[in-house]
């Protein structure tokens, strides 16, 4: 028992060290507000996304248990090798089986009070750090308190926001590298229980509309996956009627 503590510790310690040698290597600048995260059971950790990047900076300060996107190549090998022993959990967003899986991980998770506070980007997709699309309801759905974390980017030397369709991850922490320096700022917020009476949508909104205020940054009513998907003509037709009559209501009331 001694000696599994002792290696969950040190697995803890060098994927810490493991990614605050990636940080050091943009020459990073980053200020973190508020307490730092400690591993207690039913709580979860949600954060905006700008870039893979935002995991590493949060990585080199707290071990965290986080939600990913399955890759290939190197990130795909640490995703397999050396993530795992922290507890993260590698999707493919597109497979079924493998949204019902993690569903089923999370909520093991945060029923068990030794494992690695839980960080989730609910955006589910890298947005350039000026919106905050609409948050998947996922994270909020488990039954347990959600921390905000809201991340923010100064792009005085490079703008860290990662464009995946036009540059692979190993290009863009080599752009970061070659800058002068990544300046960062992290907000640990106060932590937030759903409300009597609020559903998880609404909830997610709420915690969605505490980070952007935080941060200054505007929320849009866009779905993060229609990046990857495009919308059926179905879907398209159904919206365009919605907000027809949301601007019809509008005006009605005004007269």
């Amino acid at each position: 028992m001694q000696d599994h503590k002792l290696r969950r510790k040190l697995e803890r310690d060098l994927v810490v060290f493991l990614f605050g040698s990636f940080v050091a290597s943009w020459t990073a600048v980053i200020k973190y507000h508020g307490p730092r995260p400690s591993p207690r059971q039913k709580q979860v950790f949600v954060a905006n996304h700008t870039s893979m990047i935002d995991f590493y900076i949060l990585e080199q300060s707290t071990a965290f248990a986080c939600i990913m996107q399955k890759y290939p190549g190197w990130v795909g090998w640490l995703q397999t090798y050396a993530l795992p022993s922290v507890g993260c959990i590698s999707f493919n967003r597109t497979e079924a089986k493998d949204r019902h899986y993690v569903a089923k991980r999370l909520r093991e998770h945060v029923e068990d009070p030794e494992s690695n506070p839980l960080l989730i980007f609910p955006e589910g997709t890298c947005v350039n750090n000026e919106y905050v699309v609409m948050f998947k309801k996922g994270a909020f759905e488990l039954g347990c308190t959600v921390c905000p974390i809201a991340i923010k980017y100064n792009k005085i030397f490079v703008d860290a926001f990662w464009n995946s369709r036009k540059q692979s991850i190993t290009q863009h922490l080599i752009r970061l590298m070659t800058s002068w320096a990544v300046v960062c700022d992290v907000w640990y917020m106060e932590p937030q229980n759903i409300l009597p009476g609020e559903t998880s949508i609404e909830f997610a909104e709420r915690v969605r509309k505490l980070i952007a205020d935080r941060v200054g940054i505007k929320m849009v009513p866009w779905d993060g996956y229609l990046k990857y998907q495009r919308p059926s003509p179905k879907l398209k037709e159904k919206k365009q009627q919605e907000l027809a009559n949301a601007v019809f209501n509008k005006l009605e009331g005004k007269l």
